[in-house]
């Protein structure tokens, strides 16, 4: 049983001190949200400056709220991660990162929602939401979009699908 013994606390003593690479380096891994400025003037606060409808699902306040398709066609054709671009490249203050997709679901993270749930109000959140998930599940074989980001007085974080916004749809 002693040679067994020694033998096994060789093989450990050398796991333990033989297999060090020999670099001291201290690592350190800095992770960030992204954070974003908003003007702090009321007249800008509560405004979500979109730079073009052409091409995403867009809300229109014209005889009510109605969701409407995007005038340029294509998006239907276009990868998730190309609408995701497309979403942050017209919407300054509200930026989507892709978690992943699994099965009928995309995952998407709002690294910093204040503007999405505390600045936009209601109606501005609602339409938000509904123009990114309408403008996500346009993607082949999505059906749903679950946003995860901090929840505020306008919106929550949850698994949305096109049903979510029926009084949008005519």
């Amino acid at each position: 049983m002693k040679p067994a013994f020694s033998i096994f606390s060789g093989i450990v003593f050398f796991f333990m001190f033989g297999c060090r690479s020999g670099n001291n380096e201290n690592i350190q891994v800095v992770t960030q949200d992204t954070v974003y400025d908003y003007a702090d003037s009321l007249d800008t606060d509560s405004i979500l400056n979109v730079k073009s409808k052409a091409l995403l699902w867009h809300v229109t306040d014209s005889n009510g709220l109605k969701i409407r398709k995007p005038d340029v066609a294509g998006i239907d054709t276009m990868s998730a991660q190309s609408v995701i671009q497309l979403v942050n490249n017209n919407y300054d203050s509200i930026h989507l990162d892709l978690v992943r997709i699994s099965h009928d679901t995309i995952y998407i993270h709002i690294p910093n929602s204040e503007m999405l749930t505390e600045r936009i109000g209601s109606t501005g959140a609602e339409m938000f939401m509904a123009s990114t998930t309408f403008s996500l599940t346009s993607v082949q074989g999505i059906h749903f979009v679950n946003y995860a980001f901090v929840a505020g007085e306008h919106a929550a974080p949850g698994v949305f699908d096109r049903s979510d916004f029926k009084n949008l749809q005519q």
